[in-house]
């Protein structure tokens, strides 16, 4: 099974796409769906065929949202896609994939500590790990533009 495969997988999931640069096939997922993506991808092509890079946080206060970018590697073409989804900026909370996906951990903790979101599930997340003693102790989140730091 080839990487057309795994895009058609995304794509049954997908709300939206686009492209990111340098040329990446973007996919919108609700977040509701994103830990069932990945679910699909383990069952349909195992562990040998992906791997979660990184998952980057983006605070968008005007639209009162945080972005989450997932990036994810097809192997063995070793092409990277991305699935975003938007959550609440409010209540940002959505499902872990710790549990399916242990390499989630550190991009979990990094945008739990650094941006506030919680990812339902996870039992190692904590606050001061990224961000410094002195932010933690005042409840800022170094990442949220209207933080002060």
């Amino acid at each position: 099974m080839g990487v057309v495969d795994k895009h058609s997988l995304l794509e049954s999931f997908s709300v939206g796409r686009g492209v990111v640069k340098p040329s990446r096939k973007l996919y919108i997922i609700e977040p509701g769906n994103v830990r069932r993506v990945f679910e699909a991808l383990i069952e349909k092509f195992g562990y040998g065929g992906f791997y979660l890079s990184t998952i980057v946080g983006t605070d968008l206060r005007d639209e009162g949202r945080i972005r989450l970018d997932y990036y994810i590697v097809l192997l063995p073409e070793e092409e990277t896609v991305v699935l975003r989804t938007f959550i609440p900026r409010e209540n940002p909370v959505i499902d872990s994939l710790v549990d399916i996906l242990p390499g989630a951990l550190s991009g979990e903790c990094e945008t739990h500590d650094l941006l506030g979101v919680v990812f339902r599930g996870n039992p190692f997340l904590k606050r001061g790990f990224f961000a410094p003693r002195d932010v933690v102790e005042k409840g800022e989140y170094p990442l949220r533009k209207d933080s002060g730091v």
